[in-house]
């Protein structure tokens, strides 16, 4: 046998080991071909992820994706906040000037303090003290018999009143439209006593040395006297004061000697 014949064969030898031997083989191989053809395809169309294992005692804390980032403060733990002094002052600024707006606004039309001159309201009142007086503008009611009130009086007084020519300050005993005199030591109003709660000086009586004379009260009139009924500087003096000179009505002590002293009237 020639090389060359040996050579001849060994291509179909090879190609014969290669195909199948019967119909069944070829059938057999095609199967086998087909089913890891689809094996392939599954395993190239679903992609398998590969599961990390949690270790159990860590799994409250992974609540944050994948990819979160946490972000951190620029300021370090424990150092301060910085303070910012100008809005704080400003916001003081603010409510001072509110207060004071509050208090002028107050003052100009609702309340004033008021200092009381003389010794003509004792025992309710001493010289210098300090009171709140609500303007006559505004008061909810009209002025009633025993109220203590603050009027300007006429420019010229025949008598004394405290030495400071100014607003003075008396009590209300007889209101308009009434009728008031003296008889002894007593005051009689359209008839009847004077019903006073101890508001003049026991020590002077009702009336002191100065009587009144009969007299009735017209439209916008009151008569006025002083708690200390040894002075006569009051309507037993200069008649009737009206309606339209009383600047408001004393509703407390808010002063006395120099010092805080609180008492409504």
């Amino acid at each position: 046998m020639s090389q060359s014949s040996v050579h001849d064969r060994d291509p179909e030898g090879a190609t014969a080991d290669r195909l199948p031997s019967s119909p069944a083989d070829a059938s057999s191989s095609a199967t086998r071909a087909g089913r890891h053809a689809a094996s392939a395809h599954a395993h190239r169309a679903i992609p398998v992820r590969s599961q990390r294992r949690l270790d159990y005692r860590l799994r409250s804390l992974d609540t944050q994706p994948a990819n979160y980032v946490p972000t951190m403060s620029t300021r370090m733990a424990g150092q301060p906040r910085p303070r910012r002094g100008l809005p704080g002052l400003a916001r003081a600024a603010v409510l001072v000037a509110v207060a004071v707006l509050a208090a002028v606004l107050l003052q100009g039309f609702v309340v004033q303090p008021f200092s009381v001159p003389g010794n003509a309201m004792t025992p309710t009142f001493q010289a210098g003290d300090r009171i709140l007086v609500v303007k006559s503008g505004i008061l909810a009611s009209p002025i009633r018999s025993g109220e203590i009130v603050v009027f300007r009086p006429r420019e010229q007084l025949p008598c004394m009143a405290g030495g400071s020519g100014g607003d003075l300050v008396l009590r209300v005993v007889a209101l308009p439209g009434e009728t008031i005199w003296s008889v002894d030591n007593t005051v009689f109003v359209d008839g009847r006593p004077l019903p006073e709660r101890g508001w003049y000086d026991p020590r002077f009586g009702q009336l002191g040395s100065t009587p009144i004379a009969s007299t009735t009260l017209g439209r916008g009139q009151y008569f006025v006297m002083a708690d200390n009924r040894s002075d006569a500087c009051d309507s037993r003096a200069f008649g009737p004061i009206s309606q339209s000179s009383i600047v408001g009505e004393g509703i407390a002590i808010v002063g006395r000697y120099g010092h805080v002293f609180f008492r409504t009237l």
